[in-house]
This record gives structure tokens, C-alpha cells and sequence, in this order.
């Protein structure tokens, strides 16, 4: 249901006399508990101090990408770098029935600092 019609079926439902709370109007509607107090608010109908904690949303959090924020942060173009079983995995090529072999990158004997693309 559009917002439009959500307002006048609340105005119909609110002038039948029916107990009007933020829950029931977000399960009624479909909507989370931050649009039904919003749109409560817009048809005129007044709700009780307790309900002003859903007058405004919290701040979207950003997800994490990865493991934890193991690894590497975005995936390369090409498939020469793969995570295997939790760990970084150079691929050095691909068996005739198609699986990878190569190396674990915390294998790898290096005097400078491994650059993964």
C-alpha cells in the first residue's frame, strides 16, 4: 500500500475509535515503528510522550565487508588472489578438472612486506 493510501485508511481507521498505538499501526501497515509514528503524526493524531523515542531514526551504520575486516579490503579483477578456507591464496593456476593450486600467502618467504594487488 502507497503512502497516500496508508494516510486515508489511517484517518478511517482512527475515526472508528479503535486504540491507535505506534506498534499496531506498523504491524497493520507493514511499516517499521520510525514511519508509523511519522505518518500517525501526519494524519493529526496525537500519541503520548512515551512514543516520542520513535520520532527520530538512529544513523545508519556502514556495514562491514570481509571477515572481520581480515584481508584485504576490496577483491582484485582478476582471480590470481582468492580467500581459501579463511586465508589469502595465490593462484598459480588450475588443475584440468578446474582446481586452483598455488601457495597461502602466510607461506610465502619474503624479506619486504607482501603488495597484494
Amino acid at each position: 500500500m502507497r503512502q497516500r493510501q496508508r494516510r486515508q485508511s489511517a484517518r478511517d481507521w482512527i475515526n472508528t475509535g479503535a486504540a491507535i498505538t505506534i506498534g499496531s499501526y506498523a504491524r497493520r501497515y507493514g511499516v517499521d515503528k520510525y514511519t508509523a509514528y511519522q505518518e500517525i503524526n501526519s494524519v493529526g493524531f496525537p500519541l503520548p510522550d512515551s512514543a516520542q523515542r520513535w520520532a527520530q531514526r538512529p544513523p545508519a551504520t556502514p556495514r562491514r565487508t570481509g571477515r572481520g575486516g581480515q584481508g584485504r579490503a576490496e577483491q582484485p579483477d582478476d582471480d590470481t588472489w582468492i580467500t581459501l578456507d579463511g586465508r589469502l591464496f595465490f593462484v598459480a593456476g588450475h588443475t584440468p578438472g578446474g582446481a586452483p593450486y598455488g601457495i597461502f600467502a602466510d607461506q610465502i618467504a619474503h624479506d619486504e612486506p607482501l603488495r597484494v594487488p
